[in-house]
This record gives C-alpha cells, sequence and structure tokens, in this order.
C-alpha cells in the first residue's frame, strides 16, 4: 500500500514537472518573438543615429569646404597670390566668369597654387553659378557676389560695415574628389560614425537619389536602413574682422558683416534636395541575411537551444523516473529474495538437525537405514553450501573488489570435469547426459572459476527445471566465422514463459512457473551466468519454448 501510494506521488509530480516545462516553451516562444521585434527595433535605432552621424560629419566637411574656399579663393585670385590649404575634399578648382555673350571663361588652379587660363571644361559647360552643388559630376559652387558697404553704429557704439550681396556672374567651381571619398573619407566616417564592429557587420553603399543607377561607393545591397545626405544649410552671417578686399578699411574696433541674401537661395528651386535631406544616399544593409532575418535566425538558434535544455529535463525527469521504479523493483526483489533465501536456508538445515537428531537419539538402526540418513544429510548439506557458495558469488562480483584471472583455459577439460561431477547426482535422479564437444575447441584466456561457476549453475537449472524431460545434453563448438566458442545447455523441461523471459538474467528474479511450481532456488544462478560471460567479453542467450524446453548457450570470443 505504501508503496503504490510512493507510485503514484513520483508520476504526479513527474507530470506537474513536465506541464510546467512544457508552459515555460510556450511562454519562452512568445517572449523570443517580443525580445526579437525588441532588438531588431533597437538595432535600427541605432543604425539610424549613426547613418545621422554620418551625414551631419559629411555635410558639416562640405560647409567647411565651401567656408574656406570663399574665405580663401577670391582673394589669391585678386592678390595672385598662391592658394594653399586647399581641403582634400576638391580634386580640382576652376574660376568661372560668365562673358557678356554668355560664354563662360575658366581659369584653373594650378600646382603651384596659382590660377592660369584654362578651356572650360565639358562637365562645366552650360553651368551657372547659382546652384550650390551640381552632381554630374559632384561639383561644389562657390558664388561671388559684389558687395557695397554702408556703415551703421551698434549700441555700444562700435561702427558694423554691411556687405549687401548682388546677382552673381562669378564663382568658383570645385570638382569632388571620388577617389578620395571612396578609398579615404566614407571608410573612415563609417569606422568613426558606426564603431569598427558595426563596420565589419554590415555593407555600406553610397548612391545618388534622383540616379539611383549611378553607384558611388560600395556595392549594390538591398538595404536595412536608408539615410540621405550631403546638403547645404542656408549659411549664417559671416563676421569679419576687416572688410572685403577693395573696401574702405574701418576703423580699429569695427566688425564688418557679410550678408549671403536671396540670391543664394536662387539655387533652391532647381535642387530640392540641396537644402533639405541631400541629393545622396547612404544604403546600409546586413552581411549575408536582412537584419530582422538575423534576428530571427538568433531567435531560433535560442529556442532551439532552449528547447533542447528543457528536452534534456524532460529526459532527466523520465531517467529520474525509471531509475525509481527500478530501484523500487530491485528493493522489491531484495525483498523476495531474502525470504526466498530464508525459505530454502531454513528447509535444508531444519533437515540436517532432524536427521542428525534422530541419528543422535538412536533412533536409526542398520546399516542401511544409517547409509540413507547420511545420504540425506549430505545431500541437504550440499545445497546448503551451494546457495551460501551462490550468496557469496554474487557479493563477491559486484562488490568491485574482484578482478577477473587472465589465465589460458582448456574449455573441452572443463566442461568434462563440471559434468563428472555432477554425473552422479543427474543419473541417481534419471537424467540421461548427451555430451558433444568439438574436438578443435581452442582454449580461452579468462578466469577459470567464474566459467566453472557459469556452467555448474547452467546444469543445476537444466537438472531443477527438466525433470519431467530427464534429458540434457551438453555442446560446445567454434565458430570461425564469429570467432566465439558457443557451449549450449539444453533440457526437455517445461520451457520459460516469454514474459520471463525478458528478465530471466536479472539477479533476485525468478518464473513465475517456478515459484508456483515450489522448485528451490535463489533466483542468482543465471544473474551469476550472465555476469561471467559478460567479464569474458561474450554474452548468453537463451532459446525456449513452452512445454519443449529450453538452450542456454554462453558466448566466449577467442
Amino acid at each position: 500500500m505504501r508503496r503504490s501510494f510512493g507510485s503514484r506521488a513520483l508520476l504526479n509530480v513527474s507530470f506537474v514537472l513536465v506541464t510546467l516545462l512544457a508552459v515555460l516553451m510556450v511562454v519562452q516562444y512568445r517572449w523570443s518573438t517580443r525580445v526579437a521585434a525588441a532588438d531588431t527595433q533597437r538595432e535600427k535605432e541605432h543604425l539610424d543615429s549613426a547613418a545621422l552621424l554620418f551625414a551631419n560629419e559629411f555635410d558639416d566637411l562640405v560647409a567647411q569646404t565651401i567656408g574656406v574656399l570663399q574665405e580663401r579663393a577670391r582673394p589669391a585670385l585678386q592678390t595672385k597670390a598662391p592658394l594653399t590649404g586647399v581641403p582634400k575634399l576638391i580634386a580640382q578648382l576652376y574660376y568661372i566668369e560668365a562673358a557678356t555673350s554668355g560664354t563662360l571663361r575658366a581659369k584653373r588652379l594650378a600646382p603651384d597654387g596659382l590660377f592660369e587660363p584654362s578651356t572650360t571644361p565639358d562637365w562645366l559647360a552650360n553651368r551657372s553659378c547659382a546652384p550650390l552643388i551640381t552632381e554630374q559630376p559632384p561639383t561644389l559652387v562657390i558664388s561671388i557676389y559684389d558687395v557695397t558697404m554702408s556703415e551703421s553704429r551698434s549700441e555700444s557704439g562700435i561702427r558694423i560695415y554691411k556687405a549687401l550681396s548682388q546677382h552673381p556672374d562669378r564663382c568658383f567651381a570645385g570638382l569632388v574628389d571620388l577617389s578620395y571619398l571612396r578609398n579615404t573619407l566614407f571608410p573612415q566616417l563609417i569606422r568613426q560614425s558606426f564603431g569598427e564592429t558595426t563596420a565589419r557587420q554590415y555593407d555600406f553603399t553610397v548612391i545618388s537619389r534622383a540616379h539611383t543607377q549611378n553607384l558611388i561607393y560600395g556595392k549594390s545591397i538591398r538595404a536595412d536602413l536608408r539615410k540621405p545626405f550631403f546638403s547645404i544649410s542656408p549659411l549664417p552671417p559671416v563676421i569679419s574682422k576687416a572688410p572685403p578686399p577693395g573696401t574702405v578699411s574701418p576703423d580699429k574696433g569695427s566688425i564688418f558683416v557679410q550678408r549671403v541674401q536671396t540670391a543664394v537661395l536662387k539655387g533652391r528651386a532647381g535642387l530640392p534636395d540641396l537644402f533639405g535631406p541631400g541629393i545622396w544616399e547612404l544604403d546600409i544593409a546586413h552581411k549575408g541575411l536582412p537584419l530582422a532575418a538575423v534576428f530571427e535566425r538568433t531567435r531560433q538558434l535560442d529556442l532551439l537551444f532552449s528547447l533542447a535544455v528543457e528536452l534534456l529535463l524532460v529526459v532527466g525527469i523520465i531517467f529520474l523516473l525509471m531509475t525509481a521504479r527500478r530501484m523500487q523493483r530491485l528493493a522489491d526483489q531484495k525483498m523476495h529474495f531474502v525470504a526466498g533465501v530464508s525459505h530454502e536456508l531454513r528447509t535444508p538445515v531444519s533437515a540436517i538437525a532432524m536427521l542428525s537428531r534422530n541419528q543422535a537419539d538412536g533412533l536409526v538402526t542398520g546399516t542401511e537405514k544409517v547409509k540413507q540418513y547420511g545420504e540425506l544429510i549430505h545431500q541437504q548439506s550440499r545445497r546448503l553450501s551451494n546457495m551460501v557458495e551462490q550468496t557469496l558469488q554474487y557479493a563477491d562480483i559486484h562488490s568491485g573488489l574482484r578482478r577477473p584471472l587472465k589465465d589460458e583455459i582448456a574449455l573441452s577439460r572443463l566442461i568434462q570435469d563440471a559434468i563428472d561431477v555432477h554425473r552422479e547426482e543427474l543419473v541417481r535422479s534419471g537424467f540421461t547426459i548427451e555430451v558433444m564437444l568439438s574436438p578443435d575447441l581452442p582454449p580461452i584466456v579468462g578466469d577459470l572459476q567464474l566459467l566453472r561457476t557459469a556452467f555448474d549453475n547452467l546444469l543445476s537449472n537444466a537438472q531443477k527445471h527438466a525433470e519431467g524431460g530427464h534429458w540434457i545434453r551438453v555442446s560446445a563448438h567454434y565458430s570461425a566465422v564469429d570467432k566465439e566458442v558457443r557451449i549450449s545447455v539444453e533440457d526437455h523441461g517445461a520451457g520459460i514463459d516469454p514474459a520471463d523471459q525478458v528478465d530471466i538474467f536479472e539477479p533476485f528474479l525468478r518464473g513465475r512457473a517456478a515459484v508456483q511450481a515450489q522448485i528451490p532456488g535463489s533466483g542468482l544462478g543465471l544473474s551469476l551466468v550472465r555476469n561471467a560471460a559478460e567479464a569474458h567479453h561474450g554474452t548468453v542467450t537463451l532459446e525456449s519454448a513452452l512445454g519443449r524446453g529450453s538452450t542456454f548457450t554462453l558466448h566466449l570470443p577467442v
């Protein structure tokens, strides 16, 4: 009753644990979906922030380039002094002046820093000085304005000279150095804006927004994120401590303010993105897979790993359940063994005590009676000795202290010696013994005592369970194909029930038919046979049919 309650409780606890694991798997699946979506959104926000930083850095560099050319190029042109410090963004710099006939006259900045007359390049033909940026090819146009002076005073008494813009007819045109962009500037800005790790994980491409087939940097990709750039913000007033060249120099402490007014903004109508998002676009794509697919694959891998862990826990629970049930079954078998051994021990001990008492009391007279009593006492003492010996051998094998010997064993002699020991008892019990030993049995290396114990147990088992047939055959032959010796003990007994054959070699286990027929035994004999076979790297097999007998075969590798 107690064991049944324990089994039910163990099953219920296991069922609850498995159910909780299943619920955990469902919750984890939903949670992982949300986490993957949040990670994707967070990564996109990071990329967008980094792309915005990239766009701002590039636009600031363009604005600085324009500012430098506005400040240095015209004075160098007017004074015919060498122009130094041209920004790296500019590959070629031209001075353009519109003639009255509508044609353009050009001067090119030479390597020595001076402007020298030049033919008008094809990419400057039919261009005006109004736009600040042209795209094909990428060019920065820096307009030149004639200014007039007007003086005013601030509240603090400082005189301010205002430069009022005129319609531009002259400008500087700086051809953007695409080679510098591709090889130096873009890679540098990408590393600075996105970081080394992100730069290795993503592909970056720069294309024209107006002409998407115009690839400026990188390779063609399916973008996960797009960010426009290369735009010009309206410049704030430029404050200078000196008026433009050619104007009257103000007094010390005066400030000159140059305002770029409506004439500059005329290019806005032709280039709507010039003062807006930008004329170029930075495309970003994750290498190998799209960004969403990467996080989805990561989510699936995490789910598979979690599923494997949870399945491992389920397997562990099942294993613990099976182990607990096996331990409970072994405990039951040990209890049956103790009860059976106690009964088996009591029988020979009681018989020996009774027979010896009768002899001691003088109740046995005559030679034949004394001889009969002596034989009975010998049989019971041998039965008792065999039971004690089996128990000790089982304990010795499973203690872990015994180490099998490695002696050369002649199997024919071992089998014949064992049969000679049992022959008299078998003949007295009415058994017919057939022996079929092949003459070519090779010797094996092993433990003689273990093999002798195994063979003795097979003979004793056949004697106890084959009294109906009174026939035993012992055979041994060598299989050259499998390189093993097969020793078989066959009987014509009642056979073994198929339900009992599965666990027939387990310790403490006896067949139901043997228990019902009250055949003496401890349930250790066949277990010792299996242990002996395994100690020699062999096996033991059983072939049995109800009413037709059984055959036990030892397979010993040579």
